[in-house]
Formats: C-alpha cells, sequence, structure tokens
C-alpha cells in the first residue's frame, strides 16, 4: 500500500471539496467501480456539511441503471440515508434495438450525459469517475483497442462563461485503477463495491471477460495484490 499517494489524494481531493461549499454537487454513476467509489467520497463529504449531491446515470445498454441503482442502495443502508434514485439523463441517446455497442460507443453516451447535465444547469458541479489507463493498456485489450479516456482542459468548450474544467471535476483522471483498487480498501468498502459493481460493457450481466473493461479490473486487483470478490 502506498499510504503517501493515498494521502496526497485525500488532500487533493478535500482541498477540492473545500472550494465547493454552496454548490450543487452533481455525480456521474453508472454501477461501475471507478464511479461507485467516487460516489461513496464525494456523497460522504456532502452528508456532513448537509450539502445537496445528486447522482445521475446514463441507461447505457451496459446495464448502467441497473447497477447504478444497485450501488445507491448499498450506500443508502451504508449511510444509513434515505434511499436516493438516479435522474436518468440522455435517454434518447441509446438505441435499445441495438446489443452491438462498442466500448467507445458506451463512453460517448455517457460524455452527451455529461454534456446535457452542464447545458440544462442541472448540477453546479460534475463529478465523473474517469481514470489513467495503465501505460500497457493495449495489451488489455483482446479484440477492441479503446480510446485514451481525457481529462478535461481549458482546450474543452466554456459554458456560461466558465471554462468547463471548473464545472467537470475528475479526480481520479491522475490515477490507474490498481490506486483506485487500493483506495476502495483504505475506506474499508473494496469487498462491498466488488461484490455490486459493474464493470464489463459487452454484458449486460456477468463479465465477458475479453473486453479492455474486464481486462483491466482484473488487472487492477493482481496489481495492487488483492482479491476480486466480484462476478459482474
Amino acid at each position: 500500500m502506498d499510504n503517501t499517494s493515498i494521502a496526497k489524494f485525500y488532500l487533493s481531493f478535500l482541498k477540492e471539496m473545500s472550494m465547493m461549499n454552496n454548490k450543487v454537487i452533481g455525480v456521474v454513476v453508472s454501477g461501475g467501480f471507478d464511479s461507485s467509489l467516487l460516489w461513496h467520497l464525494v456523497y460522504g463529504v456532502c452528508l456532513k456539511r448537509n450539502q445537496k449531491c445528486i447522482p445521475f446515470t446514463v441507461p447505457k445498454v451496459d446495464g448502467a441503471l441497473t447497477y447504478a441503482n444497485r450501488m445507491l442502495e448499498w450506500s443508502s443502508n451504508y449511510y444509513e440515508q434515505k434511499r436516493l434514485h438516479p435522474i436518468v439523463i440522455n435517454q434518447q441517446g441509446v438505441d435499445w434495438n441495438r446489443n452491438d455497442y462498442l466500448g467507445d460507443e458506451v463512453a460517448q453516451q455517457l460524455l452527451d450525459g455529461i454534456k446535457e447535465i452542464v447545458d440544462n444547469n442541472m448540477a453546479d458541479v460534475v463529478f465523473t469517475g474517469v481514470n489513467d489507463y495503465p501505460q500497457h493498456y493495449e495489451t488489455l485489450c483482446a479484440y477492441h483497442t479503446p480510446a485514451r479516456r481525457k481529462k478535461v482542459s481549458e482546450s474543452d468548450y466554456v459554458h456560461n462563461g466558465v471554462p468547463i474544467q471548473d464545472i467537470i471535476k475528475q479526480p481520479f483522471a491522475d490515477y490507474t485503477k490498481d490506486f483506485l483498487v487500493r483506495l476502495a480498501w483504505e475506506e474499508g468498502i473494496l469487498d462491498d463495491v466488488a461484490s455490486f459493481s459493474h464493470s464489463c460493457v459487452e454484458q449486460i450481466r456477468g463479465r465477458c471477460n475479453e473486453c479492455f473493461w474486464c481486462n483491466e479490473r482484473s488487472w487492477a486487483f493482481q496489481e495492487a495484490d488483492l482479491s476480486d470478490i466480484g462476478k459482474e
């Protein structure tokens, strides 16, 4: 466990959260490992200061709405709070007659949903669980290499005079998934998140064990030297 890196993350995350006291916080959740951990961290801070925190989800064909609801049920029990349900966004962006979406198309559905939140002022700040790929990420792709994940920057668009990087927050953007696995362990929620989260984008249930997202998750747990008890 790299305690120095964990400590630096917490300091950076809490510093950023301290500048958002009077804002409505949105968190995009998919029921995946990354967004579940992110929701846990952000929602926990918001509860302590009685701040509004809204879960959003894109009902992608990978079962995101089902798993997001599962995560929120767990979260309400964990924090002993009233059950929350996600606000569904980008409902028109999914063709439910198709079952052959590739991972990049699913990612675009998510990006379009985030833009919907921003453009419609549904939250002052939007958190997403985007994280970095390992350097050898191409070797984790059995048949389809995804585009590199992208951290928002000044080169992206400006919304109502505000740079988009001041609206969309990606606290995991500089970390690979093995770090997030260690962070979940540090939070004491690793087995919980592993058990209910869904990573595969090719199957609604279970894992294909061929797509990048399945292989990345497997790699992350191995790299962190921790066990993945999940089956989704």
